[in-house]
């Protein structure tokens, strides 16, 4: 890996933030951002200016330390004072002092009005309303590269880091067959009961031993048997397919088909499922260069996939494959295919790593030019 050290100097200034959204994602980069020497968020937008304050409180910043402000004029003066400033909208928060916006309140119509405002004033933009970005992305990247300023999608959430996986994987001269993340809820298997659990539900599986490996079997049939008993339960949900699209519109990778298979599989298993159907997969494209999402499936006492993101690529070298599946690198029972996963999305923790790439290095983490290769629908 690069050492980041030697790319962002600790000695430059730290990065003065503007955060609109004061919900999970935007908490996290508050929490982080006080305890990280390159990154200040002196100035909060949210709708709610007193749950930003109860978020900034929560997070650790003095109560005599919080001013909500009404307009521009008095979030800048409690800003020169010292203070957080809570503001109700994030267009007062572009007409501030700062260097870059953090946009995250998933309403994709606000997130369109301040992702434009501060492009225009001049401001770099983390984009973390991936409805939005979904719609707008493009747009908004060939109107940052206009202005000088960068626009990305943040580390943090899975699309830049999916993108980031494919990158290096292509860095290292790997072909990405296909490329995936995990969904935000893992189907949980607890033999004892003889239940899986999914969010808050149970299923009773009594027999579900009998399709807990894969070995030897055909696979779609197998997938087919696990997610019968969960019945009409989502294993598709419009977040997944919305990440997944601004994948393709970054990397110019395509869905398998519209409507993504989403299988239940564990994350041993990936490079067998995400293999092509000619293979005993069930990728119905055999050239790769695809993506999809997966449910994670697991005991209650296994590693979690956490939501993270994963590429599977060819082994065009089946001896030295072999040697890391001896190190206990997934390999498909094929010999042709292999598993290279980050099993983790750390929401606003991670987020410092784009906020840092765009103000001090002038670089997106998600890729420069996405382009409108596809959209999402609802039918």
């Amino acid at each position: 890996m690069v050492d980041f050290n030697e790319i962002y100097k600790n000695t430059a200034p730290p990065v003065r933030v503007g955060l609109v959204g004061a919900g999970e994602f935007g908490a996290s980069l508050i929490t982080q951002s006080l305890s990280h020497p390159g990154i200040d968020v002196p100035v909060v937008a949210d709708i709610d200016p007193d749950r930003a304050v109860n978020v900034l409180l929560r997070c650790g910043v003095a109560g005599d330390g919080i001013e909500i402000c009404r307009d521009a004029a008095t979030a800048r003066d409690a800003m020169t004072a010292g203070k957080v400033a809570v503001v109700p909208d994030g267009l007062l928060l572009v007409d501030t002092d700062i260097d870059l916006v953090v946009e995250a309140t998933g309403a994709p119509e606000a997130a369109a009005a301040v992702s434009e405002a501060a492009i225009l004033a001049g401001k770099h933009l983390v984009l973390a309303s991936k409805e939005m970005a979904s719609v707008c992305g493009p747009w908004l990247a060939k109107l940052a590269a206009g202005k000088g300023v960068v626009y990305t999608l943040p580390d943090g959430d899975q699309p830049s880091l999916l993108i980031g996986l494919i990158s290096r994987a292509e860095l290292l001269g790997l072909e990405v067959v296909m490329a995936g993340k995990a969904s935000e809820y893992d189907v949980v298997w607890h033999r004892a009961k003889g239940e899986l659990s999914y969010h808050g539900q149970t299923f009773a599986v009594p027999d579900f031993a009998d399709n807990w490996q894969l070995d030897g079997a055909d696979i779609p049939e197998v997938l087919a048997d696990r997610a019968a008993p969960l019945g009409p339960t989502a294993l598709k949900s419009v977040p997944d397919l919305c990440e997944m699209m601004l994948v393709c519109n970054a990397t110019g990778l395509r869905p398998d088909f519209d409507a993504f298979h989403a299988p239940l599989a564990r994350t041993v298993e990936l490079p067998d499922v995400f293999r092509p159907e000619t293979e005993g997969g069930i990728l119905m494209e055999a050239g790769g260069g695809v993506v999809d999402i997966v449910n994670c499936l697991r005991r209650f006492d296994e590693l979690s996939l956490a939501g993270g993101v994963f590429v599977i690529v060819r082994c065009s070298d089946r001896e030295t494959w072999q040697v890391l599946k001896a190190k206990g690198i997934p390999v498909s029972s094929c010999g042709n295919y292999g598993l290279l996963h980050n099993p983790v999305h750390l929401l606003g923790i991670e987020a410092a790593a784009s906020i840092i790439a765009a103000a001090q290095g002038g670089m997106p983490t998600s890729g420069r030019t996405p382009r409108p290769a596809f959209d999402l629908v609802g039918r």
